[in-house]
């Protein structure tokens, strides 16, 4: 595939990455099946032990082995807040 390039006004390319963007956008959210706001509430690691109160790597450990629910992006994992509360319910009804 060859790329050529032209000159264009300064208005012709913000509109050409708009629409790239747009059109990355829809597919990022057609692939993962998450909405516009859903895809806001991705917390990174860290944050996500705090919300469930226990540490950084035992949050790695449950990713690798327990199935907890995460998205990488690029090596950076990354935690949906209602996605970890709910997890986090279901592990306490299995120890009760």
């Amino acid at each position: 595939m060859s790329v050529q390039l032209y000159s264009h006004a300064k208005g012709d390319l913000e509109k050409a990455v708009e629409i790239i963007l747009q059109k990355a956008n829809s597919l990022l959210l057609v692939k993962e099946k998450k909405t516009p706001e859903e895809i806001d509430e991705l917390i990174p690691q860290a944050e996500a032990a705090k919300v469930l109160q226990i540490s950084v790597a035992t949050i790695i450990e449950w990713r690798k082995r327990k199935g907890l629910p995460h998205y990488n992006f690029n090596g950076r994992y990354l935690y949906s807040k209602a996605e970890l509360l709910d997890y986090g319910r279901k592990q306490g009804q299995k120890k009760a």
